[in-house]
């Protein structure tokens, strides 16, 4: 039984043959890529007329991580929480109005 169980299980030479090579990124590299995020996630968007959204305790630390160590001053997690479901509402608006339509 043990020998059929290892059998069926990868080798970890085959694992290694498959694995991808990792592509390195300079550092002009990923300053760039973090001026690219703070441009689209953490501007201080404008909030009028707020409502309530809750979201998990876990996921509400990260936001928070993210914002102080990433965000500019009067950034907050429900900046990036509007943001984000701006751009995701901006990208699937036409497929979303398809759907609806199903």
């Amino acid at each position: 039984e043990t020998e059929t169980a290892m059998a069926d299980e990868p080798s970890s030479e085959a694992v290694e043959k498959t694995a991808m090579p990792q592509k390195r990124v300079s550092s002009k590299q990923r300053r760039l890529s973090l001026e690219e995020y703070r441009a689209t996630y953490l501007k201080v968007p404008k909030l009028v007329n707020r409502k309530p959204v809750f979201v998990s305790e876990t996921v509400r630390d990260e936001l928070d991580r993210v914002v102080r160590f990433l965000g500019g001053k009067g950034m907050s997690a429900s900046g990036l929480i509007e943001n984000l479901v701006r751009l995701h509402l901006d990208t699937y608006r036409n497929d979303i109005e398809q759907w609806r339509k199903l």
